[in-house]
């Protein structure tokens, strides 16, 4: 079993014990910035920029190693039938005595 631990830290002071919230800079001509910062070098971004547009939008991480869910059925008519009820639970014996009384006429 592969399990991957994906550990946000920030760019800055690389310190694993505080949190790091995920910042997209976008320049008007030139592609996208984007820098993990904990909350105390954040600061001075936060004092020109104000706060984030949407704090919701990078917050989280990707899921990784995850099938996609598949669709449920359209209806009842197209979903395959449902067995209903316990399976029958019987010892040796029991088979065998239905088997010896099902071949008498």
């Amino acid at each position: 079993m592969d399990l991957t631990i994906t550990v946000r830290v920030c760019d800055e002071c690389k310190r694993r014990d505080r949190d790091a919230t995920r910042y997209t800079l976008t320049p008007e001509e030139g592609k996208p910035r984007t820098r993990d910062l904990c909350d105390e070098d954040a600061a001075p971004l936060l004092a020109v920029f104000g706060e984030p547009a949407s704090e919701a939008r990078n917050d989280t991480l990707p899921a990784q190693g995850r099938a996609p869910k598949k669709a449920p059925a359209k209806n009842a008519a197209d979903a395959p039938p449902r067995r209903r009820g316990k399976t029958p639970v019987a010892t040796l014996a029991e088979i065998e005595a239905r088997k010896a009384a099902a071949q008498k006429p």
